[in-house]
């Protein structure tokens, strides 16, 4: 698609839009200029130079002068994406040198989706490359698309559009943002079923539980125990799996594979954590050995603060 790229008319027949600023004279020549009145002062000094009528015409008009007599504005507007292409500069006060162009520009990662890649992307590389000299970011990060769960797109006219504020009132914010990070493998769509969301929303009700679980044992934070010293072999299971899934749900978000990162969180938590870990602890906590109740407790404070550190990004709520 940049292979076989066309000049651009940049040019539309609109009611709404940046008008063009461009100015004809009387005999057609185009002034371009930021403002009418720089346009103006263009046109009379270029006019008032030559040798002939058009001299003589301007002069006549200046005599008994009357806006729009000597000029006529374009009437077109620019294509949305014209000014669209100036946006990674010209919201940081562009052509002025701001403080914060020269902080904010580059910028790091563009989120985008890929329909939009050659109308919006590449000209606002063009732009940057154009009047800033370096293209506006490092990144290109291409999301999905969200589509009906039969993989529809969604419109109007077919009735299948899903408002997301329903969902959320429906399901919570966190269950449809965990399920769209989920969804969200590169080079796929997502076709977003509520009962995708509920069945996440489940997910979010496991680790509410397991905090309660936790609660009623008295599990609270131990600044004096460090993991090197934890004993029983569950423990030392359960925190070596921890680095593991930390591992790779944090390799997952810095190379942008949001799904696999919440994969990776979704299996420690529901599988390794709740039902075998916390399991395999009710014996411990109904058991007579303080030390070991004591290591447990503390074990179980620790892994509860990463999950939640490491769930955060995808469910900001709940473990905030």
């Amino acid at each position: 698609w940049m292979e076989n790229i066309q000049p651009w008319c940049i040019s539309r027949q609109l009611w709404w839009g940046h008008q063009i600023p461009a100015w004809y004279g009387p005999d057609g020549r185009v002034f371009v200029e930021k403002t009418e009145e720089e346009a103006l002062s263009a046109a009379i000094e270029f006019y008032l130079a030559l040798e002939g009528p058009w001299k003589a015409w301007v002069e006549d008009k200046l005599e008994n002068f009357k806006p729009g007599e000597i000029l006529t504005r374009d009437e077109d507007v620019l294509d949305t994406w014209f000014s669209s292409a100036l946006w990674p500069f010209s919201t940081l006060g562009w052509p002025d040198e701001t403080p914060e162009l020269k902080t904010y520009y580059q910028t790091d990662v563009l989120v985008t989706g890929f329909d939009i890649i050659f109308f919006w992307v590449a000209r606002m590389m063009m732009m940057g490359l154009h009047f800033m000299d370096e293209e506006p970011f490092h990144t290109v990060y291409v999301h999905a698309l969200v589509r009906d769960k039969n993989g529809q797109k969604m419109s109007k006219s077919k009735g299948n559009v899903i408002d997301p504020l329903d969902l959320i009132d429906e399901y919570g914010a966190d269950a449809l943002r965990f399920t769209l990070t989920v969804m969200a493998a590169q080079g796929r769509d997502v076709k977003l079923d509520p009962a995708r969301i509920a069945g996440y929303r489940n997910f979010g009700t496991k680790l509410w539980n397991a905090t309660r679980f936790a609660e009623m044992n008295e599990v609270a934070r131990n600044d004096d125990f460090w993991l090197n010293d934890a004993r029983l072999a569950v423990n030392r299971w359960i925190l070596t799996e921890l680095t593991r899934a930390a591992r790779e749900i944090t390799d997952g978000i810095t190379s942008y594979r949001f799904n696999e990162a919440a994969g990776a969180a979704y299996r420690f938590v529901w599988n390794l954590f709740c039902d075998w870990y916390l399991e395999l602890l009710k014996p411990v906590f109904m058991g007579t050995d303080e030390a070991a109740k004591a290591e447990s407790r503390a074990c179980v404070a620790f892994l509860l603060d990463e999950i939640y550190k490491l769930l955060h990004p995808m469910m900001p709520f709940m473990t905030e």
